[in-house]
C-alpha cells in the first residue's frame, strides 16, 4: 500500500494549517461521497495514488470537451496538487479491496463496491469502519488502472502529512496526463 497520496484542492497561500483553503484542510462529510460514513461515525478524505489520478478528479466534468486555464480554479483560488503522507502501519491495516483475499474476508461484494449508487456504497464503507479498519483502497470509477484510498478520519486523521502544494497549470504534467486519459482538450497556451 502506497504512504504517499494525493489531493487536488484550491489553495490560499494565506491560509494557516487546517483553516479552509489550506493543504490540510478537510472538508465535512456531505454524505454525497461513495463512502461517505454518516456524520456519528467519522469524516473520510478521499485521496489518489497518483498526481494524474488526483487531477483527474478535478478534471472529469470537462470530459470529451475543451478545457482552459479558468477550468484549473475553484473558489476564485488557483487549484494545486499536494502529496499527503500516512505512516507505514495506518497503511498496512487499510482494507486493500483489490486484493481479492481480503475482498473475500470482508464479505464486500465486488459489484457492490463498483456501484455509483451511494444507498448500495456507503454501506459497504460502513461495514468497513464497523469491522475496525481505518480506511479503504478499491479502484476508481474513472480508470481501473486509478485507485482511491478513503481515510476514516476519527481513526488514521493524526497520521496524516501534508507536503508543499504546486499550483496547477494547463502544462503540468499532471494536468496534461489526466486530461489525455479522460479525452479532455486543453487549450493552446495563452489563449483566453
Amino acid at each position: 500500500m502506497p504512504r504517499e497520496l494525493w489531493r487536488v484542492f484550491p489553495w490560499d497561500e494565506r491560509a494557516s494549517p487546517g483553516e479552509t483553503f489550506s493543504p490540510s484542510f478537510i472538508p465535512s462529510s456531505t454524505g454525497r461521497g461513495r463512502f461517505d460514513l454518516s456524520r456519528d461515525r467519522s469524516s473520510v478524505l478521499y485521496l489518489a495514488e497518483s498526481p494524474d489520478h488526483a487531477v483527474g478528479e478535478s478534471l472529469q466534468p470537462w470530459r470529451g470537451r475543451r478545457i482552459g486555464e479558468r477550468h484549473l480554479t475553484r473558489a476564485g483560488l488557483r487549484l494545486s496538487l499536494v502529496a499527503v503522507s500516512i505512516d507505514d502501519d495506518a497503511a498496512a491495516a487499510l482494507a486493500d479491496l483489490c486484493d481479492p483475499k481480503l475482498l473475500a474476508e470482508t464479505g464486500l461484494p465486488p459489484d457492490h463496491l463498483a456501484s455509483r449508487r451511494r444507498w448500495v456504497t456507503q454501506p459497504l464503507a460502513t461495514s468497513l469502519w464497523d469491522q475496525g479498519y481505518p480506511g479503504l483502497r478499491w479502484w476508481s470509477g474513472f480508470r481501473g488502472d486509478w485507485h482511491t484510498v478513503v481515510l476514516f478520519l476519527a481513526r488514521i486523521g493524526d497520521r496524516l502529512a501534508f507536503g508543499e502544494p504546486a499550483p496547477l497549470a494547463l502544462g503540468s504534467p499532471a494536468v496534461t496526463e489526466a486530461a489525455r486519459l479522460l479525452g479532455i482538450d486543453l487549450e493552446p497556451e495563452g489563449s483566453t
